[in-house]
């Protein structure tokens, strides 16, 4: 299920072109094997590539119409995080 960090790693290459594991680390503050793991989980599931470049990997987009899912799924994960926040007087 996508969750906010892989929705913002998606964001990122959308707006980018493409990102590394490192780039993710740098701008999610996250660990390098969250990094793997999400980037692992975002290319198995469809929604990304990975092309390795000399050395380094790069991942890009693979998903058609991502900006608009993107916005589906944000729409959701704000639903679902206002539905389970309760205030209690």
């Amino acid at each position: 299920m996508l969750d906010n960090v892989k929705v913002e790693i998606l964001k990122k290459i959308a707006t980018q072109g493409y990102t590394t594991v490192t780039d993710v680390v740098k701008d999610l503050g996250i660990t390098w094997g969250a990094a793997q793991w999400h980037l692992f989980w975002l290319e198995n599931n469809g929604y990304v590539k990975s092309v390795k470049i000399n050395n380094t990997t790069i991942y890009i987009i693979n998903c058609p119409n991502l900006i608009r899912k993107l916005d589906a799924v944000e729409k959701a994960l704000a639903k679902t995080e206002t539905k389970g926040t309760r205030h209690t007087a």
